[in-house]
């Protein structure tokens, strides 16, 4: 199983290697990259960050920007 690290570099590369494609054919759409590869494509931010939620590093951003790499975000399951 790879490591966040990992997961984020693999993620950013796909985001290079994507990111012209990305940028003309989907402008105006969200889009989701995990596991190095686009996951989802939505109109709606919810769907594509909902296509993501079990990945240790995702992006979601608007098509056509650049993503913002932040802090880790971790999700909390109620027990």
């Amino acid at each position: 199983m790879p490591t966040y690290e990992e997961e984020k570099q693999e993620n950013m590369a796909a985001y290079e290697r994507l990111k012209n494609e990305i940028s003309t054919k989907y402008k105006g759409q969200y889009v989701a990259i995990a596991e190095g590869r686009l996951v989802k494509v939505s109109p709606v931010f919810e769907e594509a960050d909902q296509a993501v939620r079990n990945h240790l590093h995702s992006l979601v951003f608007p098509a056509g920007e650049e993503p913002e790499i932040g802090s880790l975000r971790v999700r909390l399951s109620r027990v």
